[in-house]
């Protein structure tokens, strides 16, 4: 009768302690968000059935320690294939790791999370992107296809540096890299198709400072144990010279700001790290998404359309989303981007995920076959279209002049955009003053840190109102256009300076007045003959360069206008030029330019981009 007792008692403690338990692990569920990685993840893994190891070390050439964490699913005994995740922002505190890796993990995929050398868990301590990526990759898969669990194939995944990682072990044509899924990862791109993009922090050899500086903020330094960042003004510190100093004055310390800003880009010093090259070849199948707010999207398309210029039949599919950098998943019906909203943007990309990597890895299923090579949302239509290449088939090339009386500042100006180019010569001017630029008003920035600086599509009227903002404006349209592909501005122009920076932004202007920006892109005129053949201006003689505005898919609806705006700046998004022809990274006072853009007939500047019309449009599959 007494054990009887003690028996009853031990089982209802027990009963007890297992409703306490549920209780916990219900609010820790549903609080879960709340929650730290260190304690969410294991119990979102204990959840799904999935084993942790996070103390993996994975040994370099040079015998530098890679540390990993490893998650399989607990029950089973087929050799599996692996998904490979690589970053530089700390396995074990990073909702990157969380949550595809449980999901791969539960759909019976092992995958393996990895800190790139120098940073948190791994070992090194001169850490700059991407120096060592393709090697320490090449390493790893080597590990992963000796396991005893693995069945030798690897998939790579991620968005922006975890995908421009995957670029950089592609290059190293390994055997067990079977497929990748590279997200917002154009800044892969180095000296490949004469891009020089490097971390996708530089748009025709100027430097993109918000983003740039934001980055390198958090998370460039080159000490793994270097102190956290303090907190400090960007306002303030962005505007501060030297840009080489920049970063110095607010966290004390090595850091590879200074690399990137100082190196010029042409110079031998970029081949040691691991950006795509115009001596690589790339043959790792790729599903390629990027966003039409990133401002590596350009570089992505590069990245596709190199590959195929190589006459390689690689595999590829590529994915052109609404929305900010890795914000591609997050867009569906009526879901707000900067001052506009979209619908009808939603992909099933968990999906697509599987069914690629069932495809290369496991050989189950046809893979993403039925997809079109190139499928992209059109903004301003909510409409996904389909093409077998970019710029799509169809598309015709489309040309409207800079045209008016010489008076084009500001949206009170005379700036004309029209079909053809005006018999007259004419020739609008404006100053450009370093010390007052034209301020950012959305357009494509990312990783900021500062959530004051905007992004995406966003009113441009403010700025419309200044006088160093040449503004160019069509008649209302009397049909809708569709531009679907890349977008230049082809300027003839003078300078009073050795050097400036020319702004080029394609602006969408509603019947209510508001100006809405489509795409836009940036030029330092130094580099007008290229990146490698850099050229100083001869003040007051014309020259002609082009400005990449980055690609589009956009629709201005009958009774909208189309509209340029030419600057020279665009602070905090882009660096400031001082004008004087120097380095600019090493320099403190700068000097005013006046700058001049000529047109007409003898001197033709004009936009170019690609027009596509219904009757050319292919709708994208639904899936």
């Amino acid at each position: 009768m007494q054990l009887s007792s003690h028996y009853r008692v031990l089982v209802w403690l027990g009963v007890a302690g297992l409703i306490v338990l549920i209780v916990v692990l219900a609010v820790a569920w549903q609080h879960r968000d709340r929650l730290p990685e260190s304690v969410h993840v294991p119990l979102r893994a204990l959840w799904r059935g999935v084993r942790i190891d996070d103390d993996v070390r994975i040994q370099a050439v040079d015998g530098t320690g890679l540390m990993a964490t490893l998650f399989r699913p607990r029950d089973s005994r087929d050799k599996l294939p692996t998904i490979f995740v690589r970053m530089p922002y700390n396995r074990s505190a990073s909702a990157d790791r969380l949550g595809y890796a449980l999901f791969f993990a539960r759909h019976g995929y092992a995958v393996l999370v990895q800190d790139v050398r120098g940073t948190f868990g791994s070992q090194g301590n001169d850490f700059v992107p991407w120096r060592h990526a393709t090697s320490d990759g090449v390493s790893s898969l080597d590990w992963i296809a000796s396991q005893p669990w693995s069945n030798g194939k690897v998939g790579t995944f991620g968005c922006s540096a975890l995908g421009e990682l995957q670029y950089s072990l592609a290059r190293g044509n390994h055997p067990a890299h079977a497929a990748m899924i590279a997200s917002g990862a154009g800044g892969a791109i180095g000296s490949a198709s004469e891009r020089y993009g490097y971390f996708g922090l530089f748009e025709g050899g100027v430097f993109q400072l918000a983003s740039g500086f934001g980055w390198f903020a958090e998370h460039g330094a080159k000490d793994r144990h270097a102190p956290p960042m303090p907190i400090f003004d960007r306002v303030s510190a962005l505007r501060t010279l030297p840009l080489r100093d920049m970063l110095e004055r607010v966290r004390p310390g090595a850091n590879a700001f200074e690399d990137f800003v100082s190196v010029p880009l042409a110079d031998p010093r970029w081949d040691a790290l691991d950006y795509v090259s115009n001596t690589d070849t790339l043959h790792t199948p790729a599903l390629i998404i990027n966003t039409w707010g990133d401002q590596t999207v350009a570089d992505s398309l590069a990245l596709a359309n190199f590959n195929s210029a190589q006459g390689a039949s690689t595999p590829q599919h590529v994915i052109l989303a609404p929305g900010d950098h890795c914000h591609h998943e997050e867009m569906g019906d009526n879901t707000a981007w900067g001052d506009i909203s979209v619908s009808n943007a939603a992909r099933p990309y968990s999906n697509w995920y599987l069914r690629w990597f069932d495809f290369w890895l496991r050989d189950h299923g046809n893979g993403l076959r039925a997809l079109p090579a190139y499928q992209f949302f059109v903004i301003g239509e909510n409409r996904w279209l389909a093409s077998s290449h970019w710029p799509p088939a169809g598309a015709y090339l489309q040309r409207w002049y800079l045209a008016g009386a010489g008076h084009a500042n500001g949206s009170g100006g005379d700036g004309i955009l029209q079909r053809q180019p005006a018999s007259e010569t004419v020739v609008d001017s404006y100053r450009y003053d370093p010390d007052n630029p034209v301020p950012t008003r959305g357009g494509p920035v990312c990783c900021t840190g500062d959530a004051r600086i905007r992004s995406g599509p966003v009113d441009q009227r403010d700025i419309e109102q200044r006088d160093d903002v040449l503004v160019y404006t069509s008649q209302a349209l009397a049909a809708p256009l569709r531009i679907a592909g890349p977008v230049r501005a082809h300027l003839v122009i003078s300078s009073s300076a050795r050097d400036t920076d020319f702004v080029a932004r394609l602006v969408d202007v509603w019947p209510d007045g508001r100006a809405i920006n489509i795409q836009e892109g940036a030029l330092r005129a130094r580099y007008r003959n290229g990146i490698a053949s850099p050229q100083l201006l001869t003040s007051g003689e014309t020259t002609k360069l082009v400005v990449e505005m980055r690609d589009i898919a956009y629709r201005l609806p009958k009774g909208h206008r189309l509209r340029l705006h030419i600057t020279s700046s665009s602070f905090p998004r882009l660096e400031r030029n001082l004008n004087t022809g120097g380095n600019n990274f090493d320099e403190s006072k700068g000097t005013i330019a006046i700058n001049h853009v000529h047109h007409g007939a003898a001197q033709p500047s004009h936009i170019e981009f690609f027009a596509l019309d219904d009757a050319a449009s292919v709708d994208a599959p639904a899936f």
